[in-house]
């Protein structure tokens, strides 16, 4: 399994304020390979301490707080999430999923709240294999909103929106 180390960004000059796409994209792109390598406790370092992982369960949903969601978890639950991927009786994920991400289609985007946010939506399509279980596709649109944070990123907010958030899964575990 090959290793990848946290994306180090520029150091920030005044002519170099802002971030590139190319920057914010291979960010994303490095969090995707953490997904995939299982490596959940580096994936979680990640988020800011004030950062949430999202994935609405209706289009268009415009709050977590308002509706039910398929995952709304702030860091502390973002740990207890891993700690369930890590034990090793969870019957969901015994064999553990195998995981491929697929990122494209990037953008970057104003943060219109903050000017000290970076905002990059993404596509994504994500393939799941368990042995003995049925393969699973899923498919949307990634949100990050991101934070400088020294010579690297943290999220602060990571949205996903499946194209059919509003089916009825079996259960999810695999963070998108």
């Amino acid at each position: 399994m090959s290793s990848i180390t946290r994306v180090a960004l520029r150091p920030e000059t005044p002519s170099e304020s802002r971030l590139t796409l190319a920057d914010l994209q291979q960010f994303v792109e490095h969090e995707a390979a953490l997904l995939d390598e299982r490596r959940f406790e580096e994936w979680m370092g990640l988020f800011a301490d004030d950062g949430a992982y999202w994935v609405p369960a209706g289009p268009g949903q415009e709050s977590p707080l308002n509706h039910v969601s398929l995952f709304y978890d702030d860091k502390p639950t973002l740990g207890i999430r891993v700690q369930r991927l890590r034990n090793p009786a969870i019957h969901s994920q015994i064999p553990h999923s195998r995981t491929v991400r697929l990122v494209a289609n990037f953008k970057q985007e104003t943060h219109d709240a903050d000017p000290s946010l970076y905002r990059v939506t993404s596509k994504f399509v994500m393939l799941e294999d368990r042995p003995g279980s049925e393969r699973r596709l899923f498919g949307g649109r990634y949100t990050h909103v991101l934070r400088r944070k020294g010579d690297s990123l943290e999220i602060v907010l990571k949205r996903v929106d499946l194209t059919d958030c509003d089916r009825s899964f079996p259960a999810l575990t695999q963070p998108f």
